[in-house]
């Protein structure tokens, strides 16, 4: 067995469970990267489509699962800076876990939210952050979900010399052009791996294995498994996110669109379905 599968295995020994039967509906989505405000900030320019997408998921019942890399705490030093930046969406997840729809993850860039002092503080309650969950059903295969940086050697073990590269080096660097070596979105073999691991896992486990961390949107069916990811809501013009109406998984893409008429709107497209 591999490093990689073991730090999984070892990832999901400690999970969060949750029952189908009480989340019938999920939409789960990850890497959204909020930043400050700055040029720097690469969620900024899909705000208004990820913040309607919330505000339909909520509206309709759905539980929130992110998973990790939700602030972009490489860049950026202090939370309270991305919170007053983004307050109008950390006020929807409060409405989100006061209806106790609400489950964070923590991701690489996040990670600082591993430790256990690091619980936000909302308004009137405590929102704690977890490295994995699990949604149990007795109709299929359990749903194993976290962000998936774990194994991954510059992004895990090494994740506190990323952050260092990435705050002090390729950020200032970012708006020239200059690749960040860290990302596992930038690098399409590093992709590849990644995402064999993550088959391999949902085959070994007899799962559904839900992910974030590549950026690449998927939802697949394999010989023996499946594997979905969620992809992030720092594409060009656009989100994706992973909808789970029991039995149905469907990956959908969020963005602007023109009517007819010339006016512009938010519009949801379903990228592809499966039953589980």
């Amino acid at each position: 067995m591999t490093y990689r599968l073991k730090r999984m295995k070892r990832s999901f020994s400690h999970a969060l469970h949750i029952s189908a039967q009480d989340h019938p509906k999920i939409v789960i989505m990850s890497d959204c990267h909020r930043g400050t405000g700055t040029w720097a900030d690469n969620f900024l320019s899909n705000r208004p489509v990820f913040t309607a997408a919330l505000k339909h998921y909520y509206q309709n019942g759905f539980t929130y699962i992110e998973l990790g890399d939700g602030d972009e705490l490489w860049e950026n030093r202090r939370f309270s800076d991305v919170y007053y930046t983004h307050r109008e969406i950390y006020q929807l997840f409060e409405k989100f876990h006061h209806s106790g729809k609400l489950f964070l993850l923590f991701g690489n860039h996040d990670r600082i939210k591993e430790n256990s002092a690091y619980i936000w503080r909302s308004l009137d309650s405590a929102i704690p952050f977890y490295e994995s969950v699990i949604i149990d059903s007795l109709d299929f295969p359990s749903l194993h979900c976290f962000h998936g940086y774990q194994g991954d050697l510059i992004n895990d073990q090494l994740w506190k010399i990323s952050r260092w590269l990435v705050r002090y080096l390729w950020r200032p660097l970012e708006i020239r052009g200059v690749k960040d070596p860290t990302s596992a979105a930038k690098n399409y073999t590093k992709v590849r791996a990644i995402e064999d691991s993550f088959i391999r896992y949902s085959c070994e486990e007899k799962c559904v294995l839900i992910a974030g961390h590549t950026h690449k949107p998927t939802l697949m069916r394999t010989e023996c498994g499946v594997y979905m990811n969620s992809g992030s809501c720092v594409h060009p013009s656009a989100i994706t996110a992973i909808e789970l109406e029991i039995p149905a998984a469907r990956l959908v893409k969020w963005s602007v669109c023109s009517r007819p008429d010339m006016t512009l709107s938010v519009c949801r497209e379903i990228i592809s379905e499966i039953l589980l």
